[in-house]
């Protein structure tokens, strides 16, 4: 533990690395959110992430613990609990999982288990007055304690967003109940023993301090961007150490990294970005350690050299700057995919072998990763496969080959069923693929040979062709309720517009849209897809379902391949 005397006064900061054990199970610790905090955010992304990271934290690293970040706590006096002052999103999201623990495996487990969950939401020797572990957000906490804290009520919803919209803690409940079943069944994980190891082996860096103002100062140094020691500069310091013998060698290492470092910066890309990209390359696997760690294994076993080594990445790095900068229609939609790494390193390493097959690759990769992501599943579910499709590309395997590994993992989860019906659910709007989707759709819209890249960024609008509010300009004497419900937040609603656009169009009569769609500012809209309702002459439930059918036709040839 360490202690630090604040000037001119005996007040401390306390630091240790505390289990959840200690922290949510301690019948002496217990937590709460200050009412200025913001309100609790973790999405289902966010969740993802955490349930693959404490899975494979658990399969290759079972003895050893799992490091989770900080929290920074101000005792409270007035009611004897912490205020969280950082580690709001872990905290909430360990309490939501303790309460599934609860809910679906209690009885499943044994003594030990059971003693963990019910002390981490509840203090045992507190039954009568109800003394929460944690408490969150005062706004929220009578609802988050209802349906999440006392017990959670799992039913067979089709889209929790909907089901729940005003309850994030339930959705998540519902959402981490989804990935914590797929991990167990995936990787038959004991859960007895995986509910012990969440306890006992996930740690926090607990910082205790004794005023509002100590606690957000350190929340500011443990979030500012410092220059800490690097895993490239350790990585770098390493292959020159076997160097050191040889001046020459030694110039012409440093040279030959500078010029790579040189090429990517100009390119408005990162080294390390580039290294990890070229670390998948290498293992084919999901990494275990630190890039340095890892890489510096590799690179023992294969018994290399460093100028050849060096000399190697600089070749890959070459590949993986072709591929961040060629104009190629499957690229762009690659992009907007949030884990990128694995299309990166599948593309980079192509590139880097010549494989033969790489715009049909292009085109398998946009399909696979795209219905997975439409169909709302986890990184966990592409991971693997991702890695198969990788190491079959180092060994210049067919690509149907690879067409057949995809698919068997589509088929195993029901991936291209579940695609095909979120494409046409009347809630497609709010989606994050929503924007996705429909730039994939205008840039195959044309045979154009030399596209531009479309970011998603603040000028890119999602515009709804029927009204979010319907009841101006007599859009509710042309669809009934039940067509405004099913129709309004529907893919086939939606179009593309830029901000000025956006703003012009608003929620005026269809004719009025067309107006702003066409001739603003003297200016028609760019997008393609968005000038070809410029052809209609009305906008009702008959066109919706024309344009439902058109738009789905177009993407099934780019997505459903399989």
């Amino acid at each position: 533990m360490v202690k630090t005397t604040e000037k001119g006064c005996k007040l401390k900061i306390e630091a240790e690395i505390n289990n959840l054990k200690k922290i949510l199970v301690d019948d002496e610790n217990f937590y709460q959110i200050p009412d200025y905090q913001r309100p609790y955010s973790w999405d289902k992304d966010n969740l993802s992430d955490l349930i693959d990271d404490l899975k494979n934290s658990y399969l290759d690293n079972k003895n050893e613990n799992y490091f989770c970040g900080s929290l920074v706590l101000v005792k409270n006096d007035d009611d004897l609990r912490y205020d969280i002052i950082d580690g709001q999103q872990r905290i909430t999201t360990f309490t939501i999982i303790s309460c599934i623990f609860r809910d679906v495996y209690f009885d499943s487990v044994n003594k030990r288990a059971q003693d963990y969950i019910k002390q981490s939401i509840q203090d045992q020797y507190d039954e009568s007055k109800r003394k929460l572990k944690f408490l969150t957000d005062i706004k929220y906490q009578n609802s988050f304690e209802q349906t999440v804290l006392k017990k959670i009520d799992f039913k067979d919803v089709k889209n929790i967003e909907k089901e729940f919209p005003d309850n994030k803690y339930l959705q998540n409940a519902y959402h981490i109940n989804n990935f914590i079943k797929e991990i167990l069944e995936d990787n038959d994980i004991d859960i007895n023993e995986f509910i012990i190891w969440f306890y006992e082996n996930i740690v926090l860096t607990v910082i205790t301090c004794p005023s509002q103002d100590t606690a957000i100062q350190i929340f500011n140094v443990l979030n500012d961007r410092g220059m800490p020691l690097s895993s490239i500069d350790i990585l770098k310091s390493s292959l020159m150490q076997k160097l050191q013998d040889n001046k020459e060698d030694r110039h012409v290492f440093k040279t030959v990294w500078a010029d790579i470092n040189s090429e990517l910066t100009f390119n408005n890309l990162d080294i390390e970005n580039m290294l990890n990209t070229y670390l998948y390359y290498k293992i084919t696997t999901n990494p275990k350690s630190r890039l340095d760690k890892e890489l510096l294994k590799v690179f023992a076993k294969e018994k290399r050299g460093a100028l050849d080594i060096i000399n190697e990445i600089k070749e890959f790095s070459k590949s993986y700057i072709q591929l961040h900068i060629e104009n190629d229609k499957n690229t762009f939609c690659l992009k907007y995919l949030r884990h990128k790494v694995y299309w990166i390193s599948i593309l980079s390493t192509a590139l880097h072998v010549e494989y033969k097959d790489i715009d049909q690759l292009k085109e398998l990769l946009v399909a696979y990763y795209y219905q997975n992501w439409i169909a709302g599943a986890t990184v966990a579910r592409i991971k693997q496969t991702s890695f198969n499709v990788l190491t079959k590309i180092k060994n210049n395997e067919s690509i149907s080959d690879i067409k057949l590994e995809m698919k068997k993992n589509l088929d195993k989860y029901q991936t291209t069923k579940n695609f095909q019906e979120a494409l046409k659910y009347d809630n497609v709007y709010g989606n994050k693929w929503d924007k996705s989707l429909l730039l994939l759709v205008e840039y195959f819209s044309d045979d154009n040979q030399n596209p531009t890249f479309i970011p998603i960024n603040s000028r890119l609008h999602l515009e709804h062709i029927l009204p979010q509010e319907p009841t101006q300009h007599g859009w509710d004497k042309i669809f009934t309720t039940e067509e405004l419900d099913k129709w309004t937040n529907s893919l086939a609603n939606l179009t593309l517009l830029s901000m000025r656009k956006n703003i012009q169009a608003q929620n005026f009569s269809f004719f009025k849209k067309k107006d702003a769609y066409q001739n603003k500012d003297n200016v028609e809209t760019s997008f393609r897809i968005t000038q070809k309702i410029l052809n209609k002459s009305k906008w009702n439930v008959e066109e919706l379902e024309n344009r439902e059918l058109e738009l789905v036709e177009k993407i099934n040839e780019k997505i459903n391949l399989f």
